[in-house]
């Protein structure tokens, strides 16, 4: 006993004097050494060769991602009659939309039963998110991307007529449920070296609102895929068996994509664990455990409410400003090309802007930046009364831009902290817990705003006082980033998993800093939803309507803020 108790104090005495050895040297003398410590196990301290053939790859991955994203809005929109080169003018004369070559009626209960259905996949695909912790991040990766790529070539392929539509519907909902950006993103995030774990996964994500500008503007210019007997795919068709292309590329690249230095590692250890007869850490529902509830709770809230609002924002854009701005059909595709370009410039600046000053002081400086967007995205409507107004129409598109930046910047964010939080052999499996959760906003976000508008706005809908009260999602959103997220820039992705997961987060529980931030959000709830009622005014709706509508928003609100309460009431 005597001599466990020496060697112990004999242990505790090294590790004092290494930290006190540690405290007299520089911050670039044990930067040197981290980074030395690093290069011996194998991590890259700065972009190699294969860092930039990864950061290519899943760049291709996540383009045909946001590719196949945006195409079913452009498809719905009906942006299909544009006329701005005459050269395409005979291609796109008499191109049916998506109701018109289906024969469904132009409805909002259509329009939503279409968008939610094609949705479940997106969150079906958490059933083989395990998968790639337990085989791998390569071989799942190919297997995704071909999987995304083939039904979106066969969803254009659907026949025409009512009986169409539910293959349609059946090749979405596949297509989705092989969405592969997931998996590139973490292979990303454990590649780069730790400075530049931001940027680099940022550039990743840029692509996702990349592919859907390049989409965009197929579809602007009217470019059609030509068919045996001088005919040609309508420009919808077009945009998705133009995903093909994809194939092209990756399939030979895949062939030099490596496996992960961390998941060998980890399937090492977990071999080890394995011949000892120790249990495997690895399972469907371990990332459920309450030891892991702050990322995952962090991703699924914050990342719920930020996805309601960017795809409600996107998918609808082109029927607000088509109905309420009065915008023209060949206008708003040639709008598409600023805010699709303004959601990947979000992204780019994002993992530097991260990077260089830390995850939460940018997204809280965007959140601002987001709030302002988003009133000049929703006001200037309710002063076009029947001729449109260019002045507020310009309003509109910069608010919009603004805002489209500020929240894909803050999406990005709950993408990345809580991915950085977590181990890695779990990695996988959580994020597809936390990405089941965030996309359910697809299903949800065609009921939120369809229905929301028609019972707010009659027959003539009212998306800008659905927008408005999107605001109420983005406050929570941001409350839960503050109140759950470490700062992570430029730490070690296990250093992060070990202080933040599996260790309480340090902070004052008692007193009147802890609980302020509760008393800030109430009354910034209070206050939206009087301003709320007030705004709502200035619509057609009944006082039932509004009551609605803004009810909806706010117990939807309060669920999540609870929710974030008491996982922080119980880990502190």
């Amino acid at each position: 006993m005597a001599e466990r108790n020496l060697e112990l104090n004999s242990k505790e005495e090294v590790e004092k004097s290494n930290i006190e050895v540690s405290k007299k040297l520089s911050k670039e003398e044990r930067k040197k050494i981290r980074d030395k410590k690093k290069a011996e196990a194998g991590f890259p301290t700065k972009m190699t060769k294969y860092l930039w053939f990864v950061l290519i790859f899943a760049n291709i991955v996540t383009f045909f991602d946001g590719w196949g994203t945006i195409a079913i809005m452009l498809a719905i929109s009906g942006f299909g009659q544009s006329r701005l080169l005459r050269f395409f003018q005979q291609l796109i004369a008499q191109d049916p939309d998506l109701f018109s070559y289906f024969g469904v009626s132009d409805s909002p209960l259509v329009l939503g039963m279409i968008l939610s259905f094609a949705g479940i996949g997106v969150v079906l695909a958490v059933s083989f998110k395990y998968l790639v912790d337990k085989f791998g991040r390569r071989p799942l990766t190919i297997f995704t991307a071909i999987g995304f790529i083939s039904f979106a070539v066969l969803t254009s392929l659907s026949p025409p007529g009512p009986n169409g539509l539910g293959y349609f519907l059946i090749f979405r909902l596949f297509a989705n449920f092989f969405l592969s950006g997931d998996i590139v993103v973490i292979i990303m995030a454990e590649e780069a070296p730790d400075h530049l774990r931001g940027r680099l996964v940022g550039v990743v994500l840029s692509m996702t609102a990349f592919g859907g500008m390049a989409c965009g503007l197929i579809q602007m210019l009217g470019i059609k895929v030509p068919l045996p007997g001088g005919t040609y795919m309508s420009n919808w068709q077009s945009l998705y068996f133009l995903n093909i292309v994809g194939i092209i590329f990756i399939i030979p690249l895949f062939f030099f994509l490596k496996e992960t230095k961390r998941f060998k590692a980890m399937k090492q250890y977990e071999q080890w664990r394995k011949k000892r007869g120790l249990q495997q850490k690895t399972g469907w529902f371990v990332p459920l455990q309450k030891k892991f509830a702050r990322p995952m709770i962090l991703g699924c809230v914050a990342g719920f409410l930020i996805q309601l609002v960017y795809f409600g924002q996107i998918t609808f854009f082109g029927l607000y400003f088509a109905r309420e701005l009065k915008m023209s059909q060949e206008l708003i595709g040639f709008l598409t090309m600023p805010i699709a370009g303004s959601a990947g410039l979000g992204a780019v600046f994002a993992g530097p802007l991260f990077d260089r000053y830390g995850r939460l002081p940018v997204i809280r400086l965007f959140n601002y930046l987001l709030i302002i967007g988003s009133i000049f995205y929703a006001f200037p409507a309710i002063f076009i009364a029947g001729e449109p107004d260019v002045i507020l129409q310009t309003l509109s598109v910069i608010g919009g831009s603004i805002g489209v930046f500020s929240l894909v910047l803050i999406s990005s964010g709950t993408i990345l902290i809580p991915l950085e939080m977590l181990p890695t052999h779990i990695r996988s499996t959580a994020m597809g817990w936390i990405n089941a959760v965030q996309r359910g906003a697809v299903i949800l976000v065609p009921f939120f705003l369809m229905f929301g508008a028609e019972q707010v706005g009659g027959l003539n809908l009212s998306y800008q006082y659905m927008f408005f009260l999107m605001l109420l999602a983005i406050l929570t959103a941001a409350f839960t980033i503050h109140l759950l997220s470490p700062e992570s820039k430029g730490r070690e992705l296990e250093e992060i998993v070990v202080t933040e997961v599996y260790t309480k987060k340090a902070e004052e529980t008692h007193g009147k800093r802890y609980y302020e931030k509760y008393y800030l959000y109430l009354i910034a709830f209070a206050s939206f939803i009087l301003i709320g009622y007030l705004y709502g005014l200035t619509t057609d709706g009944s006082l039932l309507g509004l009551s609605m509508m803004i009810g909806l928003y706010g117990v939807m609100s309060l669920v999540c803020f609870i929710i974030v309460i008491l996982v922080r009431e119980r880990l502190m």
